[in-house]
């Protein structure tokens, strides 16, 4: 029930913000996840007008979703007019005020010199340094199904629309579920959300970077549960495989794919997930096929997960080229990832036990 009325609230606070209505409000919620963000001091520092004080809010997705389940619709808001880069990038705020507020900060800070935003849902947006950045492609408050796309080293703000950019594989992805299952309701989020190693750098070869996008994915994962049960497919490349695999991932999470790996710091599937159905992919003529199964204390990735031994569906995927070619238009590779992200599973096809 909480959560079909943060679905709700969130889609007319989307309203509210867009018109300006509501009485100014101040927040009672803190934490240290954004304080390095415009406004985070002012957050901290303020209270709600007219309200008594809050003890110490936890800043869990799940607090902050609580916390605003509680507010008027105005004073949400209000909230996210006051401290826009806050609100939008704040884990289990409700996403329509997350859009209406990147869209907001993103016109105050000219980040539309940046990347075309007409039109876009954000659920996060930092255009400082090289810019992460989560869109979201669809609807999430109609989804019966969710697809989170995980990239690699080189993603960022300028790279969203490339080719193999995140949000251009997002589109991709639900253009191809749409052509297998017309009016599908699925939902596909471009998690560019964490600093990702420069292409190519030695960082890539160690876990710092994946650590610390394994916490911003764990986190965003908890305030996605906040709005949707739907079952949640997680695409995951390149480095971007590595971070899942550091990542501890709740059962909401029915399926994990991970193609161009490196290694996900797992010798099996199992120790990658327990409870979801685990994929691995690797064109023929992706260069990552030559990195060396090994690792080091925290150097190298562990064994190629398309390894008969690791245990995972390795499924087949032709005419997609090279190291970002795995949502090409045509390849086998996305019609596969369409059928896992609408639970089409029985028709993936899948490649020789023995390559």
């Amino acid at each position: 029930m909480a959560r079909t009325r943060r679905i709700v609230v969130a889609a007319l606070a989307t309203v509210v913000l867009a018109s300006g209505a509501g009485p100014s409000a101040q927040p009672t919620i803190a934490g240290d996840v954004l304080t390095s963000f415009p406004g985070a001091a002012a957050w901290r520092a303020a209270r709600r007008a007219g309200l008594p004080m809050r003890a110490a809010v936890s800043a869990s997705p799940a607090a902050v979703a609580d916390f605003f389940d509680s507010l008027p619709l105005t004073e949400g808001g209000a909230l996210a007019r006051r401290f826009p880069a806050i609100v939008g990038n704040l884990d289990g705020a409700p996403p329509g005020l997350r859009y209406a507020a990147n869209q907001k900060e993103a016109a105050s800070q000219g980040v539309d010199h940046r990347i075309d935003l007409r039109g876009r849902q954000f659920l996060a947006l930092d255009p400082r340094d090289r810019g992460l950045a989560v869109e979201v492609v669809g609807d999430l408050r109609t989804a019966d199904r969710v697809a989170v796309i995980v990239p690699g080293a080189g993603a960022d703000l300028d790279h969203l629309d490339t080719r193999g950019g995140v949000a251009a594989s997002a589109r991709a992805l639900l253009a191809e579920a749409e052509r297998q299952e017309p009016g599908t309701n699925l939902a596909v989020v471009a998690w560019a959300g964490y600093p990702t190693p420069n292409e190519p750098d030695p960082s890539a070869m160690q876990g710092d970077l994946a650590r610390d996008g394994a916490r911003r994915l764990h986190r965003f994962l908890a305030g996605l549960a906040a709005y949707t049960s739907a079952p949640i497919g997680l695409f995951c490349h390149s480095y971007g495989s590595v971070v899942c695999g550091m990542t501890p991932l709740p059962k909401q999470v029915s399926d994990i794919v991970v193609y161009g790996s490196p290694g996900v710091r797992h010798a099996t599937a199992t120790g990658l997930s327990r409870t979801a159905r685990v994929w691995a992919a690797l064109a023929d003529s992706d260069p990552i096929r030559w990195l060396p199964a090994m690792r080091f204390g925290d150097y190298g990735h562990g064994p190629n997960p398309v390894d008969p031994a690791f245990g995972a569906r390795v499924m087949a995927t032709s005419g997609a080229q090279g190291h970002s070619g795995y949502f090409d238009i045509g390849s086998e590779s996305l019609r596969n990832f369409a059928r896992i992200a609408l639970d089409r599973t029985t028709e993936v096809s899948l490649t020789a036990p023995n390559r």
